[in-house]
């Protein structure tokens, strides 16, 4: 969970440095050092009810060559950033379980096996955590992305909303508690597109396993 908000965060700083923005550098973003990324409020969410977010990061669009296109791009990294995550960490899994363990007999080792299932479990938690991103909330990407996009006097009013974006989250996630409701959202919102996002992220290495004598 850690390394992904480090990673995500360094990574949304980076691009926006390569668009010509050097705010998030200058703001101490453009490192893998957790201090940097984590919010506390937002990691007692994640420990307490399994979903959480990282440390809001300032951009300045003003020096992109093409303000919307750049800003989408920008917007973009976050999502790019958990699927790299997710992708590099089944990577690992895959060596490690796929091809270590298969000829080498560690199979049975359970030390082994926990340091495997870390990286599976890692790999899943990064695309859930991708996919919350995605959704439409104030300040998350999806959101952000739709308002880059909007005539300027219509974004004013969004504003407004954007300035309640901390409660609203809250109020999501209490939704995500009560039952049935909850699981329902969660499902099919969070739950099944990480899913869809994993099995593509198998897809090569299915391949490579069949290929392997």
């Amino acid at each position: 969970m850690i390394l992904f908000f480090s990673f995500r965060g360094f990574f949304q700083a980076w691009v926006a440095k390569k668009l010509g923005d050097h705010l998030p550098e200058r703001d101490g973003f453009l490192t893998m050092n957790p201090k940097a990324h984590i919010n506390i409020f937002g990691f007692i969410m994640l420990l307490l009810v399994g979903i959480g977010f990282g440390k809001p990061m300032r951009f300045d669009s003003t020096f992109y060559k093409n303000k919307k296109r750049d800003t989408a791009i920008q917007i973009l990294s976050g999502p790019a950033a958990g699927i790299i995550a997710g992708f590099a960490m089944y990577a690992v899994y895959f060596i490690l379980y796929g091809i270590l363990g298969r000829y080498t007999g560690l199979y049975s080792n359970n030390i082994f096996n926990y340091l495997c299932l870390i990286f599976l479990f890692g790999t899943q938690i990064a695309l859930l955590l991708t996919v919350f991103h995605l959704l439409p909330l104030p300040g998350f990407d999806s959101y952000r992305l739709i308002v880059n996009f909007l005539p300027y006097n219509v974004y004013r009013k969004f504003y407004v909303i954007e300035k309640y974006s901390m409660w609203i989250y809250i109020g999501f996630l209490l939704i995500l508690r009560i039952p049935v409701i909850g699981d329902f959202i969660f499902n099919y919102l969070i739950a099944y597109p990480a899913n869809g996002l994993m099995r593509l992220i198998q897809l090569p290495f299915d391949l490579i396993s069949k290929l392997l004598p």
